[in-house]
């Protein structure tokens, strides 16, 4: 098994318990301290729906660096998810940067590095050939 192909179960594995997060943020469980700036122990209905979209939005990213590397099979050209593995790391490095400098200290401690490893997975992905 080549190292993308390791990166993106990582990413994969990694991403799939974020989802489920923004999942029960999304049904109103209290959890809210880590996400969306950590200011709202219950999401209020317009960051709840931001959940909801958030878990689709990251479940496809799932799909695509599994897909980049072979992992997975999609209808899509090879090139859209190229292009979606560049497009979801930029998305996760400023991801990255916005929890490093949340007032929320979970955001900083526990979704800073979560972001990161994700971010790092994708670069590797991305790269590969």
């Amino acid at each position: 098994m080549t190292t993308a192909a390791l990166a993106s179960i990582l990413a994969a594995f990694v991403l799939s318990f974020v989802v489920i997060y923004q999942i029960l943020l999304a049904i109103g469980l209290p959890l809210g301290q880590a996400a969306w700036g950590g200011t709202h122990h219950v999401l209020p209905p317009r960051l709840r729906f931001a959940s909801a979209v958030s878990s689709l939005l990251l479940g496809l990213a799932v799909w695509i660096v599994l897909a980049r590397t072979g992992v997975v099979k999609i209808p899509w050209q090879p090139s859209a998810v190229r292009v979606g593995t560049w497009v979801i790391f930029c998305f996760l490095t400023l991801n990255t940067v916005s929890n490093l400098v949340s007032k929320s200290p979970i955001e900083r401690r526990v979704m800073a590095p979560v972001a990161l490893v994700c971010s790092i997975c994708f670069l590797v992905v991305a790269l590969s050939s």
